[in-house]
């Protein structure tokens, strides 16, 4: 290929590098440099030296005789012929040592040695002119040595002067002139040559500059041949016009095969795009450098990922072409194309774990659901006092069992990332008493003293108002669950005390801490330092005698978390504990307070779509209780049949169902015409995550109800909507 102009200069520069014994050993103006620049310098003034010679030797003649002249002559001629051929080597550029070096001493020496005896023959003819040409032969002499290694301005001018100095002191001598008599004319000189050599002192010579210029271009040859990054230089066009040699451990290319190359035949179809649009951004912004990975083709045609930083190369302020450093990235986008790829197979894995989740919650929810109902329905049901005992026992067991799933599934959801908060207007008062009255039996049946205080309120909860901020109530009440059914669990006897304390904080908000004191067995130093660990209790008599997975305070801390507070505690063995939880949430506006529950539902007509028959018998004695009119399907066909006739108030709808489930049995009855497609519809299903009411509401559901249904929160949901949703159905608003 052809070489540019650019790198023919490189290589011409070189070549005088190396003619001028500046690389290699020479790389520093040392002696061996000097001698070669020495030599190099002299041999292209052979011809000047041999007319020289005959001019000297003509001078000779007028003073010495022609014998003499010619003998001269004839010698100066034979060693002229020797120091042009101990010079012909460094010339050119060839590496020689120094025994040739040697060979050009003696050259040189000899051929001064030479002029020395002519100015000595002229000398000794005792006349003026032959005083004042020997002694301008030794002083030119004398000058030439000089500017042979130190060849700078200041010298130049200085072998200029000596010359006429030398035979101007001979002249005034031989006549006898007085010193003083010659004082201006010698302070004349010398003010003459100060002036030259200090404007000749400002200006490097010819020999310095190269010498400057070599070590350069040597500085610039390591670094290019020995840096691992492909440093390029191409035109307008991309069409490389130097590249450093690393370009042979990269991509396999000789710097020779690379010069000419346009850069575009070497790159990926894939990522000209990438590189032509880098292209225009530094075209667009001159002083702009880019950053661009891309595959280039390897020379035995595989492909090579190259991470190029780039930037215009400007004259004049106009782009002449491109410099760019470029390294090979192919192991980091493999090993970054290897992460995406585990990546993606963990978030596969993430999601068929919360399929999985989906289906054990369902599984177990369902008949946990039936369970619970049913011991809920059986509160009211005359019985024997031994199995009322019994019914108590087996729904406390009850609840611990789901307390226990949900504290699994929790977990689960807050390793995979996908625990959400729902924040809605939340009455904390109302929050705390709730919890603390489904632990009251446990508590009493202890023989403990379970207290609720909500600081700074009377007996009655004056200004409760102050108790409303915007909290995903359910997680809340999970979160102090935990905390107060621990102290109940870990108390024999005393007392547990629960205090609610709100205050005021900064853009509307408000400051909760909840502290849960009790008299229990308190804990251990040991047992302090790893409490909020999962799957970690206390010492394994404890876990016998008190039970438990020891999920509940580290599944705690996650929520508080979440809603940006904290959680601590402070214990001493066998003196009991205080676990305390803060955080600060937006102020909320006080809801309307729902209908009694006696007589809510009467007269409203309630078709209840769900696929376990135990469910629904728990929710259609629920219902029935209440003054409801409840009509069941089994499925979601089933269901949008019986929804068509628009004769129904609310619709409860499972999620998961066979045929037909209730996402599409939703928009199946969405999409009916008349009074049927408006109809309100809640959802009841174990999954009830923000992402999946999002979808549920999507569908066309007005609200969603978690399994295990509570009667509270089902009734809750129903009153909502018949206090917010205005219905078709008259009978719903009546009951409302």
């Amino acid at each position: 290929m052809t070489r540019s102009s650019g790198d023919q200069g490189l290589a011409s520069t070189g070549r005088l590098a190396a003619a001028l014994g500046c690389e290699g050993e020479c790389g520093a103006p040392g002696l061996a440099c000097r001698l070669d620049e020495a030599a190099a310098l002299i041999h292209p003034l052979g011809r000047s030296r041999t007319v020289l010679i005959l001019f000297g030797a003509a001078m000779a003649e007028m003073i010495i005789g022609w014998p003499a002249s010619l003998a001269w002559a004839a010698g100066g001629l034979a060693i002229e012929i020797w120091s042009w051929l101990a010079t012909r080597a460094p010339a050119r550029g060839t590496r020689i040592g120094w025994p040739a070096r040697g060979n050009f001493v003696a050259s040189f020496l000899v051929m001064n040695l030479w002029w020395l005896l002519l100015s000595g023959l002229m000398w000794r003819m005792g006349t003026v002119e032959g005083h004042a040409t020997g002694a301008v032969i030794l002083a030119a002499l004398a000058c030439v040595f000089v500017l042979l290694f130190h060849n700078v301005p200041a010298a130049f001018l200085a072998a200029g002067a000596a010359p006429a100095v030398a035979a101007l002191t001979v002249v005034v001598l031989q006549d006898g002139l007085d010193w003083r008599r010659m004082l201006p004319i010698w302070l004349s000189l010398g003010l003459g040559m100060i002036f030259c050599i200090g404007r000749a002192v400002e200006t490097p010579s010819a020999q310095e500059s190269k010498r400057r210029l070599n070590q350069s271009l040597n500085d610039f040859e390591i670094l290019a041949e020995n840096v691992t990054d492909i440093i390029a230089r191409t035109d307008l066009d991309g069409v490389h016009q130097y590249v450093s040699p690393a370009c042979l451990s990269v991509l396999g290319y000789r710097q020779d095969e690379m010069i000419g190359v346009a850069r575009r035949t070497m790159l990926h179809p894939d990522s000209r795009e990438a590189a032509v649009a880098a292209y225009r951004r530094m075209f667009k912004e001159p002083s702009r450098s880019e950053v661009v990975t891309v595959r280039v083709r390897h020379k035995d045609g595989h492909w090579v990922w190259l991470q190029s930083s780039a930037k215009l190369v400007c004259q004049d302020g106009v782009p002449v072409g491109m410099i760019d450093v470029s390294r090979d990235v192919t192991e980091r986008v493999a090993t970054w194309a290897a992460l995406q790829a585990a990546k993606a197979e963990a978030e596969s894995a993430n999601r068929a774990k919360a399929d999985f989740l989906a289906n054990v919650s369902h599984e177990i929810r369902t008949p946990m659901n039936g369970v619970l109902g049913a011991l809920h329905l059986l509160e009211s049901e005359t019985i024997s006092s031994e199995g009322r005992e019994l019914m108590r026992q087996a729904n406390g067991c009850g609840r611990m069992l789901s307390q226990l799933l949900n504290d699994l599934l929790d977990f689960s959801k807050i390793e995979a990332g996908q625990l959400e908060l729902s924040p809605e207007p939340t009455d904390l008062g109302e929050v705390l008493r709730s919890v603390t009255a489904l632990l009251d039996g446990q508590a009493r049946g202890k023989g403990l003293d379970l207290r609720c205080e909500i600081v700074g309120r009377d007996h009655e909860g004056a200004r409760c108002g102050d108790l409303w901020i915007e909290a995903d109530s359910i997680r809340l009440r999970q979160a102090l669950f935990n905390l107060v059914g621990n102290a109940v669990k870990f108390t024999v006897r005393g007392h547990v005390a629960v205090r609610l304390a709100v205050e005021p904080a900064p853009d509307g908000r408000r400051h909760v801490r909840v502290e849960v004191e009790d008299t229990g067995i308190g804990l251990t130093a040991e047992a302090q330092s790893h409490l909020f660990e999962r799957f970690r209790q206390g010492e394994g008599n404890t876990t016998r005698r008190f039970g438990g997975a020891g999920l509940g305070l580290s599944i705690t801390r996650a929520l508080v978390r979440m809603m940006g507070g904290d959680i601590g505690f402070t214990s001493a063995e066998g003196q009991g504990s205080t676990f305390w939880l803060a955080f600060e949430a937006p102020a909320a506006e006080m809801t309307a307070a729902a209908a009694g529950a006696d007589g809510m539902l009467e007269g409203v007509n309630i078709l209840l779509v769900e696929d376990n028959p135990m469910n629904r018998l728990v929710a259609r004695t629920i219902l029935t209780r209440l003054g409801a009119t409840v009509e069941e399907a089994e499925d979601g066909v089933l269901g949008l049949e019986a929804a068509r006739g628009g004769a129904h108030d609310l619709i409860l709808m499972d999620i998961q169902m066979p045929r037909m489930d209730g996402v599409e049995t939703t928009r199946a009855i969405r999409g009916l015409s008349g009074p049927a497609g408006q109809t309100p519809i809640i959802g009841l299903t174990a999954n009830a995550m923000v992402h999946q009411r999002t979808e549920y509401l999507a569908a066309g559901m007005n609200g969603v109800v978690a399994k295990p249904i509570s009667p509270a929160n089902l009734l809750a949901e129903i009153s909502r909507l018949i206090g917010e949703e205005p219905q078709p159905a008259g009978r719903l608003l009546e009951a409302g």
